[in-house]
């Protein structure tokens, strides 16, 4: 098993290496099909879900990738949930393949159909992700839509979905233009986006595309390598699949810390619609009072920075610490009435905001982080590019 984030300082992944049995590649597991859509998995009517799963393992995932579809496998779609994946990978099989995801309980091996063959794409490259997106809502129409990007992440730094073939991957940018390009052609929101990757579920990411989502899904920490139990996730939806994206978010989150109790997990689910309005308007006031007050509380604010928990990947320091925790040591030891206060709404709007969260292993974890680095010399200067810089006095302080 892995860690699933990107590391910034080698460019490579860092992995740690854990036991466990992946399905084994068989030759009529990947039989190919024309380059043609497989007109007997067409949707004749909207279902109540579909997944749209974006699976970059065109790296050291790709293994990982394959267990994932297993999972998936367990469950496979039916009457009311289509499960469309786009698959991408280093070396097992040239180009990018897209499959519907039928059940099958043989873990060994991916037994679904190859519904599209196409030439190597780049999965880093926003236009990929937006075409496919677009093939499935066409192809495979739904009531709600769930959008997974699935592989290494790296929050508002680092992005998300690296192609090593092409030595590219989404940026926040990338990710606001794709989103916004999806949300045109389906007239309205994606109803969840799900980050299965590590360190994305922080206040920038989900910011960056408030305006094209309603509910997102992701972790403030790693996301171990086997990725989210589809085989739970997805058994839980089948029993109601009038569910909305609310409670699929909890359904998400609740499987996957039921499957790896034994891990470290901080994990939430947000209303990101709503995040402008609540959680953005209170930081922005807090923010303000930060700045005012740094000359007199220096060493108070400072101290609240070092207490807050944060989300380190072993010796690489992301910056990225829970700003709920941050918001409650803030209040803690700054002793200004309006700071206390500030921070106090602050705290509020994120527990009105979210949805569910759950941590394990992780105390301090609220299910939403922030970048908070303590030395000047951290910050930099691609964080004023974002969006949550531009509308905010967040990287004044």
């Amino acid at each position: 098993m892995v860690y699933r984030y990107r590391s910034l300082v080698k460019k490579t992944a860092i992995v740690f290496i854990i036991t466990v049995t992946l399905p084994i590649l068989q030759t009529s597991a990947f039989k190919i099909k024309e380059n043609t859509l497989l007109k007997s998995t067409i949707s004749l009517q909207n279902k109540q879900w579909t997944f749209i799963i974006y699976m970059d393992a065109d790296n050291d995932l790709e293994k990982a990738a394959l267990k994932s579809i297993n999972s998936m496998e367990y469950s496979g779609s039916n009457k009311d949930i289509n499960i469309i994946v786009q698959l991408d990978t280093k070396t097992i099989f040239k180009g990018v393949r897209r499959y519907y995801i039928t059940k099958d309980m043989d873990a060994w091996s991916i037994r679904s159909e190859i519904i599209q063959n196409l030439s190597e794409k780049d999965m880093g490259n926003p236009d990929t992700l937006v075409d496919f997106v677009e093939w499935t809502i066409k192809h495979y129409p739904a009531r709600r839509y769930c959008l997974v990007l699935w592989d290494h992440g790296n929050g508002w730094q680092g992005g998300i979905c690296y192609d090593e073939t092409s030595k590219s991957h989404l940026s926040m940018l990338d990710l606001k233009q794709a989103m916004n390009e999806i949300k045109k052609f389906n007239d309205k929101n994606i109803d969840l986006i799900l980050f299965d990757a590590c360190l994305m579920g922080m206040l920038e990411v989900y910011y960056q595309i408030r305006e094209t989502t309603d509910v997102i899904v992701g972790s403030e920490d790693v996301i171990w390598g086997e990725g989210c139990p589809y085989h739970m996730i997805l058994h839980d939806l089948k029993n109601k699949p009038e569910s909305n994206a609310s409670t699929l978010g909890k359904i998400i989150i609740e499987n996957y810390a039921d499957y790896y109790s034994s891990f470290s997990i901080a994990m939430g689910a947000f209303y990101n619609n709503l995040l402008a309005d609540n959680i953005v308007n209170k930081l922005d006031s807090l923010a303000q009072l930060l700045i005012e007050n740094t000359k007199e509380y220096k060493k108070e604010i400072k101290k609240a920075i070092e207490e807050t928990k944060t989300f380190d990947v072993g010796d690489y320091k992301t910056n990225y610490r829970d700003l709920y925790d941050f918001a409650q040591e803030i209040k803690n030891l700054v002793p200004d009435k309006d700071v206390k206060e500030a921070a106090g709404e602050l705290m509020k709007s994120i527990d009105n905001t979210k949805i569910f969260s759950t941590q394990n292993k992780n105390r301090g974890a609220y299910g939403l982080s922030i970048y908070l680095p303590v030395k000047k010399s951290d910050y930099k200067d691609e964080y004023n590019t974002i969006d949550l810089s531009i509308a905010t006095h967040w990287d004044d302080f």
